[in-house]
């Protein structure tokens, strides 16, 4: 039985509702060019499949600008600044928080600023916050620095008066020692969360990576689920931009 059999049963629900789920990709925690960088973009190169990559201003330079030039299916957007904790020890690590609104939002405004001197014309508006984190108090200000939609994780509200097109699919496994999902996880877990984006009307569903800690369990697991989606049921991956723009879920 193929590791995608519950995933088809679910599909085919989807079918009967007269409904087509949609998709997205993003990768978190980019910073310069690495080798596993030209890999995540060989693999969406390969599947031709359009990618919004998060990126730490503070971090960021003209190498990662210089390497993305030439690269339409990559998408960059601002990652928090400089994706530092300010949450006390023993509390989830937060940088869009744990301090006043007004520092945070200032942080925020330097990050567009740089990133946006980096990527003329290509930069993003949506906000993706480093560990998927905001605090609410922050998050309804996000407008405020120019922001157009904000990008965490699952279904969760930010606080935002925004739209939020959220990832919901990761392929690490951060609890079960920072590796790799296995291919039935992560299969398992995409057959869960269609149910729940029909069950919401055929919201986007986002998949998750980040290049930087893959091993190659990760690398081989996000290479079968795209080519699943893409290639095997010719389903559609579209732009962040895209889904926000042409919102109707």
């Amino acid at each position: 039985m193929s590791v995608f059999a519950d995933v088809d049963a679910e599909l085919e629900n989807w079918r009967r509702e007269s409904m087509r789920p949609r998709f997205w990709l993003r990768d978190d925690d980019a910073a310069a060019p690495d080798p596993r960088l030209d890999r995540l973009i060989g693999l969406v190169r390969r599947f031709d499949v359009p990618l919004l990559l998060a990126v730490v201003p503070a971090l960021a330079g003209a190498p990662l600008a210089d390497r993305l030039a030439g690269e339409p299916l990559v998408t960059p957007c601002v990652h928090g600044f400089a994706h530092e904790n300010h949450m006390a020890e023993g509390e989830k690590k937060v940088e869009l928080g744990g301090r006043a609104a007004d520092e945070v939002l200032a942080e925020l405004r330097e990050g567009r600023r740089r990133l946006s001197e980096l990527f003329p014309g290509s930069l993003s508006d949506i906000l993706v916050p480093p560990w998927n984190r905001i605090a609410p108090d922050v998050a309804a200000r996000i407008h405020e620095c120019g922001f157009s939609a904000v990008s965490t994780a699952s279904w969760h509200r930010t606080g935002t008066s925004l739209p939020e097109l959220n990832t919901q699919v990761d392929i690490m496994d951060w609890a079960g020692g920072r590796v790799g999902h296995r291919l039935d996880a992560v299969a398992a877990e995409l057959r869960r969360r269609l149910e729940q984006a029909r069950a919401r009307g055929g919201v986007p569903i986002g998949i998750l990576s980040h290049h930087l800690v893959h091993d190659e369990t990760a690398w081989a697991t996000l290479a079968s689920v795209i080519g699943y989606l893409k290639i095997e049921r010719g389903l559609d991956f579209e732009t962040a931009e895209s889904l926000i723009r042409d919102r109707d879920w």
